[in-house]
């Protein structure tokens, strides 16, 4: 017998002997042993015997009260940090039944945030009872940021993480800010949040999802991958890992192996609409790798046959258009981008696709503001979007308008498209604002030296400068290049003549 346990047995028998039965006794007895248990685990953790740690715990919660819950706490924080989310969750269920106010919201708290790691619905309603028991504390803090980012109330959910980390929420605070961060479109702030929460608690599987996520998104896909693997293998139970490895091999171009992944997580997910989505996202991948591949025919016949079976999946009808553009059927891919963005009104790429198509494939800018103007509100943080919806701005000649996401974009860390710079530029030469548009468009003819337009437009710049140098410099070069348009040329030809630019 363990010693916490004999002196656990031997109290209640000598108070049954001597007629004493009162709770404070009773109490006083259990508290004895739960902190008995407690210590015995905690000795054996340092010890490296995780498995006694574990079975000391059990027992001492299976003893009733707040002494029984606050072991059963202690052994859902060992059964998390060893990867067992599923014992972790039955740990602070029993916790969390036997807990009252600011403990019985940590452990609420605690398992609303695995249940996001397992996949599980029920962690909507986890976070909001952890905030129910114990409204300022900090684990319902960081389970109720989960929820509000879940429930699509991003800046609520942002709020409420920086509120844990300043708290002192450490790693779980740092996890929490970094999902909130990377809904809210900052990429760069997300990474680091993740990264200084595997800092600060290398055990937290969360975090590590969360940055392979901001990876994959970033085009690091490669980076991502590893990281994944070595969650799945601590904790095969992670549904959410499994599903962003299947992700990280659509990018990786190994759809047949991301089907793998999405059907471990469907089939662990039941009830996570997503993870089911994700199965059929993932056929769709494949036929694309077909697309990609040249058999253009193959690819378009099982999106077809996709879209037959799935006729309300947005995924499915994106692939089918994609394979239609690439067979050029215009009309017909603008026909499944229209119906893809009434099915998921707030799926970005949906929107985005069918503005790129009005822009790019039927030169009408004015039609593509709209869904690009939408792309672009509901993911932020994208460069390719805000590009695309600044152009057609700019196409629909509303230059005002256009000037705000293309600075917006040019602005981002990394950004090296030219066509975002010339169209900025293109802006504020057309609201004649000289003085700015020249160092952008400067800088476009750097990233696009044989773009004949964008010189042509530095020159007018320059004209509209009346430094007769550079307009000669710049309008000469779109001239070398084949820029024929007639207004500049003559003017060209009359300020190399000697006329002064008035």
């Amino acid at each position: 017998m363990k010693p916490w346990t004999w002196v656990l047995a031997v109290t209640l028998l000598l108070m049954a002997a001597g007629g004493v039965d009162t709770r404070a006794q009773e109490a006083a007895a259990e508290e004895a042993a739960t902190q008995d248990a407690v210590a015995e685990a905690e000795a054996q953790l340092a010890a490296g015997d995780a498995d006694a740690a574990v079975k000391a715990l059990e027992t001492a919660a299976d003893l009733p009260g707040e002494v029984g819950g606050r072991a059963a706490l202690r052994l859902g924080v060992l059964r998390e940090s060893r990867g067992e989310l599923d014992n972790a969750i039955d740990a602070y269920t029993t916790a969390a039944g036997k807990l009252e106010g600011a403990a019985k919201g940590e452990a609420l708290g605690r398992m609303a945030v695995v249940q996001g790691t397992r996949g599980m619905a029920e962690a909507v309603a986890s976070a909001e009872a952890a905030a129910a028991a114990d409204p300022d504390g900090l684990w319902p803090t960081i389970a109720m940021s989960f929820r509000d980012v879940h429930q699509g109330e991003v800046e609520e959910g942002v709020t409420l993480a920086r509120k844990a980390v300043d708290a002192g929420g450490g790693a779980a605070a740092q996890g929490a800010l970094g999902h909130a961060l990377q809904a809210h479109g900052d990429p760069a702030g997300a990474e680091a949040a993740y990264r200084a929460a595997m800092a600060a608690d290398e055990a937290l599987l969360g975090p590590v999802v969360g940055l392979a996520s901001v990876l994959r998104t970033s085009g690091r896909a490669a980076e991502a991958e590893p990281l994944l693997a070595g969650v799945i293998e601590a904790s095969p139970g992670a549904v959410e890992a499994y599903k962003e490895m299947a992700r990280v091999k659509i990018d990786l171009n190994r759809a047949q192996e991301a089907l793998g992944d999405a059907s471990i997580a469907a089939a662990m997910a039941e009830n996570d609409p997503e993870a089911q989505a994700l199965v059929l996202e993932v056929k769709v991948a494949r036929a694309l790798q077909e697309l990609r591949g040249g058999n253009v025919a193959l690819a378009e016949q099982d999106l077809t046959q996709l879209r037959e079976e799935n006729p309300e999946s947005p995924e499915v009808r994106l692939g089918l258009a994609r394979a239609q553009l690439e067979r050029g059927d215009t009309d017909a891919a603008i026909v499944e981008l229209t119906k893809a963005t009434e099915l998921a009104p707030e799926n970005a790429e949906a929107h985005y696709e069918l503005g790129n198509v009005q822009l790019r494939k039927k030169s009408d800018p004015a039609a593509a503001v709209s869904p690009l103007e939408k792309a672009s509100s509901l993911d932020p943080g994208n460069a390719t979007y805000l590009t695309a919806y600044g152009t057609a701005l700019v196409g629909a000649q509303q230059f005002d308008k256009a000037v705000e996401p293309l600075t917006t974009a040019t602005a981002l860390p990394g950004y090296e498209s030219a066509e975002g710079f010339f169209s900025l530029g293109q802006a504020q030469v057309q609201l004649k604002k000289y003085n700015d548009a020249v160092p952008i468009l400067e800088k476009a003819a750097t990233l696009a030296p044989d773009a004949a337009p964008i010189w042509a437009t530095l020159g007018w710049a320059y004209f509209g400068l009346k430094d007769a140098d550079n307009f000669k410099r710049a309008a000469g070069k779109a001239k070398s290049l084949g820029y024929n348009e007639p207004t500049l040329l003559q003017y060209l030809g009359r300020v190399e003549g000697g006329e002064a630019i008035k």
